[in-house]
């Protein structure tokens, strides 16, 4: 079930991370030609097209955020944890943090890609872009509002999944939210380019 799934991995993750921090070049959201939720089966939107195949077999998500990178978020450590961040398999996954602040979630998902969350559930999913690439901006719906997914197509049947989620209750402006975890999946996404 999708809802479930979505809840288990926003629920993993919110117990064991949390994702953050300011703006940037690479993960500003902006919107795709055709945006929209997603509430049902909603067959008709369209994600931009791929400007490139990036696939995520064997890449460790540990390396998805270099040292550089790191500060972009605010981050000052990682660590592994296998997700089923998808229904169906696990997903190597890895948890960037701040001192319990926030953390970010990456997961690089190869046995469904992001049409997955096109066809309905209990969430919405707004599509948007990530640099060049088409993404979705996944949301539980009636949730409390206190993290935000994006998923990027980096390849068929594969998506490249970054979830922020602060540790307190003290951020809730949903937009900034989307927005850190854009930008994380911004510097992920430059990054994967060069490890292939």
């Amino acid at each position: 079930m999708r809802t479930s799934k979505l809840v288990v991995a926003v629920a993993c993750a919110a117990a064991l991370s949390a994702c953050t921090a300011g703006g940037g070049e690479e993960g500003t959201p902006t919107p795709a030609p055709q945006t929209g939720t997603s509430s049902g089966n909603d067959a008709s939107k369209k994600l931009p097209e791929r400007p490139a195949s990036l696939k995520l077999d064997s890449v460790d998500a540990c390396k998805l955020l270099t040292a550089e990178q790191m500060p972009q978020i605010e981050t000052s450590s990682s660590r592994p944890q296998s997700l089923e961040l998808v229904d169906g398999a696990e997903t190597p996954s890895c948890h960037y943090e701040n001192a319990g602040r926030y953390t970010y979630t990456i997961g690089g998902v190869t046995h469904k890609g992001v049409d997955y969350w096109l066809h309905g559930g209990n969430f919405t999913a707004k599509v948007i872009k990530v640099a060049d690439y088409g993404a979705l901006q996944v949301e539980l719906s009636g949730g409390s509002g206190f993290d935000c997914t994006v998923t990027v197509d980096v390849a068929d049947g594969q998506q490249l999944m970054v979830s922020y989620i602060p540790m307190t209750t003290g951020e809730k402006d949903q937009t900034v939210l989307c927005g850190k975890a854009a930008k994380a999946a911004g510097l992920a996404l430059a990054t994967l380019k060069t490890l292939k």
